[in-house]
Protein backbone atom coordinates (compact mmCIF):
# COMPACT_ATOMS: atom_id res chain seq x y z
CA UNK A 1 0.00 0.00 0.00
CA UNK A 2 1.28 3.25 -1.04
CA UNK A 3 2.00 5.92 1.57
CA UNK A 4 -0.74 8.52 1.13
CA UNK A 5 -2.99 5.51 0.56
CA UNK A 6 -2.13 4.03 4.29
CA UNK A 7 -2.27 7.84 5.48
CA UNK A 8 -5.94 8.85 3.89
CA UNK A 9 -6.90 4.88 5.93
CA UNK A 10 -5.53 6.84 9.42
CA UNK A 11 -7.33 10.02 8.82
CA UNK A 12 -10.60 7.85 7.91
CA UNK A 13 -9.93 5.92 10.81
CA UNK A 14 -9.82 8.41 13.00
CA UNK A 15 -12.66 11.01 11.02
CA UNK A 16 -15.06 7.92 11.98
CA UNK A 17 -14.30 7.83 15.53
CA UNK A 18 -14.56 11.32 15.64
CA UNK A 19 -18.10 11.51 14.40
CA UNK A 20 -19.37 8.43 16.07
CA UNK A 21 -18.22 9.39 19.18
CA UNK A 22 -19.85 13.08 19.27
CA UNK A 23 -23.11 11.58 17.76
CA UNK A 24 -23.43 9.24 20.18
CA UNK A 25 -22.37 11.43 22.76
CA UNK A 26 -24.93 14.21 21.49
CA UNK A 27 -27.88 11.77 21.27
CA UNK A 28 -27.21 10.41 24.67
CA UNK A 29 -27.07 14.26 26.25
CA UNK A 30 -30.38 14.77 24.38
CA UNK A 31 -31.94 12.02 25.62
CA UNK A 32 -30.80 12.59 29.72
CA UNK A 33 -31.65 16.88 29.07
CA UNK A 34 -34.34 16.48 26.52
CA UNK A 35 -34.86 20.16 26.75
CA UNK A 36 -31.77 22.69 25.61
CA UNK A 37 -30.67 24.65 28.53
CA UNK A 38 -30.61 21.87 31.20
CA UNK A 39 -28.03 20.92 33.39
CA UNK A 40 -27.56 19.48 36.77
CA UNK A 41 -24.43 21.04 38.11
CA UNK A 42 -25.11 19.51 41.90
CA UNK A 43 -24.82 21.01 45.46
CA UNK A 44 -22.64 24.38 45.74
CA UNK A 45 -20.33 25.28 42.95
CA UNK A 46 -19.26 23.44 40.40
CA UNK A 47 -16.16 23.75 37.84
CA UNK A 48 -17.99 21.56 35.53
CA UNK A 49 -21.05 20.03 34.19
CA UNK A 50 -22.86 18.72 31.25
CA UNK A 51 -25.83 20.82 29.79
CA UNK A 52 -27.59 21.09 26.67
CA UNK A 53 -27.29 23.84 24.66
CA UNK A 54 -28.38 24.33 21.12
CA UNK A 55 -25.59 27.01 19.15
CA UNK A 56 -27.00 28.06 15.85
CA UNK A 57 -23.44 29.83 15.71
CA UNK A 58 -20.44 29.17 15.23
CA UNK A 59 -17.62 28.49 18.50
CA UNK A 60 -18.63 29.96 21.52
CA UNK A 61 -22.22 31.54 20.22
CA UNK A 62 -20.23 33.61 17.34
CA UNK A 63 -22.70 34.51 14.60
CA UNK A 64 -25.56 33.41 16.24
CA UNK A 65 -27.34 36.25 14.51
CA UNK A 66 -26.30 35.75 11.44
CA UNK A 67 -27.46 31.62 10.40
CA UNK A 68 -26.12 31.79 6.74
CA UNK A 69 -22.55 33.52 7.60
CA UNK A 70 -22.89 29.95 10.74
CA UNK A 71 -24.03 27.62 7.45
CA UNK A 72 -21.30 29.17 4.86
CA UNK A 73 -18.37 29.28 7.17
CA UNK A 74 -17.73 25.63 8.13
CA UNK A 75 -18.42 24.37 4.18
CA UNK A 76 -15.73 27.36 3.68
CA UNK A 77 -13.50 25.33 6.27
CA UNK A 78 -13.83 22.22 5.47
CA UNK A 79 -12.50 23.51 1.60
CA UNK A 80 -9.65 24.92 2.80
CA UNK A 81 -8.90 21.56 4.73
CA UNK A 82 -9.61 19.81 1.66
CA UNK A 83 -6.98 22.03 -0.10
CA UNK A 84 -4.71 21.68 2.71
CA UNK A 85 -4.58 17.87 2.24
CA UNK A 86 -2.10 18.12 -0.33
CA UNK A 87 0.46 19.75 1.50
CA UNK A 88 0.44 16.81 4.18
CA UNK A 89 3.89 14.68 4.62
CA UNK A 90 2.86 11.00 3.86
CA UNK A 91 4.97 9.75 6.42
CA UNK A 92 3.40 12.38 9.26
CA UNK A 93 1.29 10.10 11.88
CA UNK A 94 0.66 13.20 13.65
CA UNK A 95 -0.29 15.16 10.38
CA UNK A 96 -2.34 11.98 9.54
CA UNK A 97 -3.95 12.13 13.18
CA UNK A 98 -4.47 15.84 13.20
CA UNK A 99 -5.85 15.87 10.00
CA UNK A 100 -8.39 13.15 10.82
CA UNK A 101 -9.69 15.21 13.85
CA UNK A 102 -10.00 18.30 12.22
CA UNK A 103 -12.23 16.74 9.26
CA UNK A 104 -14.60 14.50 11.63
CA UNK A 105 -14.75 17.61 14.35
CA UNK A 106 -16.29 19.45 11.01
CA UNK A 107 -18.35 16.98 9.68
CA UNK A 108 -19.99 15.98 13.05
CA UNK A 109 -20.81 19.68 13.05
CA UNK A 110 -22.14 19.83 9.56
CA UNK A 111 -24.87 16.73 10.23
CA UNK A 112 -25.81 18.59 13.12
CA UNK A 113 -26.60 21.69 11.33
CA UNK A 114 -27.85 19.97 8.80
CA UNK A 115 -30.08 17.58 10.85
CA UNK A 116 -31.39 19.79 13.58
CA UNK A 117 -30.23 23.84 12.43
CA UNK A 118 -27.80 24.02 15.16
CA UNK A 119 -25.40 22.32 17.20
CA UNK A 120 -25.84 20.93 19.89
CA UNK A 121 -23.17 21.37 22.77
CA UNK A 122 -22.79 19.70 26.08
CA UNK A 123 -19.36 20.31 28.07
CA UNK A 124 -19.38 23.45 30.76
CA UNK A 125 -17.17 24.91 32.46
CA UNK A 126 -18.18 27.57 35.15
CA UNK A 127 -14.58 29.37 37.02
CA UNK A 128 -16.44 30.88 39.54
CA UNK A 129 -13.13 30.25 41.88
CA UNK A 130 -12.02 33.06 39.94
CA UNK A 131 -11.81 36.22 42.26
CA UNK A 132 -11.73 38.86 39.03
CA UNK A 133 -14.91 39.57 36.59
CA UNK A 134 -14.14 38.11 33.22
CA UNK A 135 -15.89 37.67 29.92
CA UNK A 136 -15.95 33.87 30.08
CA UNK A 137 -15.79 33.30 33.58
CA UNK A 138 -19.34 30.96 32.70
CA UNK A 139 -17.38 29.24 29.75
CA UNK A 140 -19.37 28.68 26.82
CA UNK A 141 -20.65 25.11 26.18
CA UNK A 142 -18.87 22.69 23.60
CA UNK A 143 -18.66 19.22 22.16
CA UNK A 144 -16.16 17.02 20.99
CA UNK A 145 -16.02 17.96 17.82
CA UNK A 146 -15.36 21.51 19.03
CA UNK A 147 -12.69 19.90 20.75
CA UNK A 148 -11.24 17.89 18.09
CA UNK A 149 -11.09 20.32 15.97
CA UNK A 150 -9.29 22.75 18.66
CA UNK A 151 -6.19 19.92 18.86
CA UNK A 152 -6.52 18.72 15.12
CA UNK A 153 -5.42 22.93 14.40
CA UNK A 154 -3.10 22.57 17.39
CA UNK A 155 -1.54 19.50 16.30
CA UNK A 156 -1.28 20.42 12.59
CA UNK A 157 0.45 23.84 13.29
CA UNK A 158 2.67 22.38 15.66
CA UNK A 159 3.69 19.29 13.25
CA UNK A 160 4.29 21.76 9.89
CA UNK A 161 6.61 23.84 12.56
CA UNK A 162 8.21 20.80 13.25
CA UNK A 163 8.32 20.07 9.58
CA UNK A 164 9.94 23.30 8.97
CA UNK A 165 12.59 23.02 11.64
CA UNK A 166 13.36 19.71 10.21
CA UNK A 167 13.89 21.41 6.64
CA UNK A 168 15.64 24.25 7.48
CA UNK A 169 18.24 22.19 9.72
CA UNK A 170 18.70 19.59 6.95
CA UNK A 171 19.41 22.49 4.41
CA UNK A 172 22.08 24.22 6.14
Amino acid sequence: MTPKKQQLLGILAVFLCVVAADQIAKTIIMHVYPAPGLHRPGPGPVFFHFTHQRNPGLVGGLFNTRPVLARVAPLLASLVLLYLYRYLDKTSKLQTLAFGLIAGGAVSNIIDRVRLGSVTDFLQFHFYFIPFNFPWKHYPAFNIADSCICVGVFLLVVGWYFMEQQHAANTV
